[in-house]
């Protein structure tokens, strides 16, 4: 998957829905090796990344999670 096709993919969720994305996958796409929570930057550029296609982004490192986009906006 693309950045591009992840934006597709937000643009067209509906209102409360979540995707997951792996890890390694998203850190690619925004030119990371890895994501941890010292990636401030970059946890920083995908949450921003989110927002603009009007999602929220979780990243749950010491959890175990599958980094999550959800789509908050309602009509």
């Amino acid at each position: 998957m693309t950045k591009d096709d992840l934006a597709q993919k937000l643009d067209h969720m509906d209102p409360g829905a979540t995707l997951t994305v792996p890890e390694d996958m998203l850190a690619q796409m925004f030119g990371e090796v890895t994501l941890s929570y010292e990636s401030h930057e970059a946890l920083r550029r995908i949450a921003d990344f989110a927002l603009e296609h009007r999602c929220t982004f979780a990243f749950h490192e010491h959890e175990g999670a599958v980094p999550c986009f959800r789509r908050d906006d309602v009509f």
